[in-house]
């Protein structure tokens, strides 16, 4: 087992601190200086890529799952972690998630933890005869170290189909349905469209149900995301990117835990991203430097007994419809007040009117959003953002903050420093494909603040074919406060 702790003074203490006010009169939030979470130690050669963070957090214990592809050809598993028992000071690089006999993890990791402090943590997988499937695994072990047991496998609705890119959430609200575990994703058949899948268990990750299809429409679909309010309702949210240029985000609800659907809603629709040189490079949308792009939507649900208690919000980066000026990506967020029968129109979260502090004064890249909100109502996004670089090439973590229900945010910039790509096109790593930096973050929140995990190439190392030296992909963690 590999280990590192990652030392940083206390994250808790930065969380109650109050308002600063810096010279000229601008407002920053309290941010706590981010931290390495994975050990790059154990890297061998170029396969040094750790990207697609998750996160969750119960009380002191914070676990972050990543793709790890310097693990994939000694253990047969991309699918890595750490954890802290501090709160996310220090964490402890613990490898990869096991696989099952004869089988491999493939990453996309997805966390979630019970009221009761289990963690979940979802896997793409293969058998022992390299049939695909999603795997979730619980934890054995939170006191002193964080373990977990076999993933169980879940198959799609077509043996010889491949499932991608799944999340995962957990019931806490104490109700009927408390402890079910909710898992989506995508399955691409062997022929026909893709197609948004669904799974639950009841019985503590023991066994899960049989896969039913929620998506109704669209011939391109991806990126789904289950959320729980706090009476139980179940929410699931994709991308449906069937048109040449359009976008959707589609939406269902259950009231009774999965068992039954109400019908397919659009909650957003949009121009899909695509930087025009970057995209004919690729042979699909990406973004200045050959960085491949979507527009998965992120979704949140007000749990407060505040004056926006049950609002879904959802955040999705699009084009904004500047790309002839040189902006081809910003971040919008859609609100609903009525369980997702409506939608309000998109917000601009990054630049226009509703930014009321240290709005993005440039045409550059926004993109790749998270979005939760806090216990009292707080909206929190972060994104990827170039705005501190003229040349719409190095890359910041920001984020925007709203306390009215979405009205108007605040911008504030998480990294302490920017960081460069690592050459892309081809890919430095030879396990992963070209154009890939990464398609998500994750973020979760408590009492005490947001948590924030992502994809940072600070870092540079010198490796095989790189004498001179590269941006490495590592995994980094921040907690920032509540309110501005």
């Amino acid at each position: 087992m590999r280990k590192m702790i990652a030392s940083r003074r206390s994250l808790l203490p930065v969380l109650s601190a109050a308002l600063m006010i810096g010279c000229g009169g601008e407002r920053h939030f309290a941010l706590e200086a981010d931290v390495l979470v994975n050990d790059p130690s154990g890297d061998r050669g170029n396969n040094t890529t750790q990207s697609e963070a998750a996160v969750a957090r119960h009380r002191d214990v914070v676990v972050v799952g990543y793709n790890d592809s310097g693990e994939f050809t000694r253990r047969n598993s991309m699918t890595g972690f750490a954890y802290s028992i501090d709160g996310g000071a220090s964490f402890v690089d613990a490898g990869v998630l096991a696989p099952v006999k004869g089988g491999r993890n493939l990453g996309d990791a997805a966390l979630a933890v019970d009221r009761d402090g289990n963690f979940y943590f979802a896997t793409l997988a293969l058998d022992a005869r390299a049939l695909s499937y999603v795997g979730v695994a619980r934890s054995k072990k939170t006191k002193g170290e964080v373990t977990f047991g076999e993933p169980v496998l879940i198959p799609g609705m077509d043996r010889d189909a491949f499932q991608d890119k799944e999340l995962i959430a957990v019931d806490v609200t104490g109700g009927r349905r408390d402890g079910h575990v909710y898992v989506v994703w995508t399955e691409f058949p062997a022929r026909g469209p893709s197609r948004i899948l669904f799974s639950r268990s009841s019985d503590g990750g023991k066994t899960y149900s049989k896969a039913v299809r929620l998506s109704q429409t669209g011939t391109g679909v991806q990126g789904a995301m289950p959320i729980v309010s706090k009476r139980g309702e179940l929410y699931v949210a994709w991308e449906d990117r069937s048109g040449l240029n359009r976008g959707h985000v589609r939406l269902r609800r259950s009231d009774d835990g999965g068992a039954t659907w109400g019908p397919e809603l659009t909650a957003a629709t949009f121009t899909r991203i695509a930087e025009r040189r970057a995209t004919a490079a690729c042979f699909r949308p990406a973004l200045n430097g050959h960085i491949r792009v979507n527009e998965f939507p992120s979704l949140d649900v007000d749990r407060s007994d505040g004056p926006g208690e049950d609002n879904i919000y959802i955040a999705y980066a699009a084009d904004p419809g500047r790309r002839s000026r040189g902006d081809a990506a910003d971040i919008f967020v859609v609100r609903s007040q009525d369980g997702g029968k409506s939608w309000s129109d998109p917000v601009n979260v990054v630049k226009g009117r509703a930014v009321t502090a240290d709005a993005d004064e440039t045409a550059n890249d926004n993109w790749m959003p998270v979005l939760d909100v806090g216990p009292e109502g707080q909206v929190n996004v972060f994104f990827y953002d170039r705005r501190n670089d003229g040349a719409n090439r190095k890359i910041d973590v920001y984020r925007a903050l709203s306390v009215d229900q979405g009205r108007s945010w605040v911008n504030e910039r998480v990294t302490a420093e920017s960081f460069d790509i690592p050459p892309l096109k081809p890919n430095f790593d030879p396990l992963v494909k070209e154009c890939y930096m990464g398609d998500y973050n994750a973020g979760t929140a408590d009492d005490a603040g947001f948590y924030l995990t992502w994809g940072d190439n600070r870092r540079i190392i010198k490796a095989p074919r790189f004498p001179r030296g590269r941006p490495d992909p590592d995994v980094r963690f921040s907690a920032v406060s509540l309110r501005p």
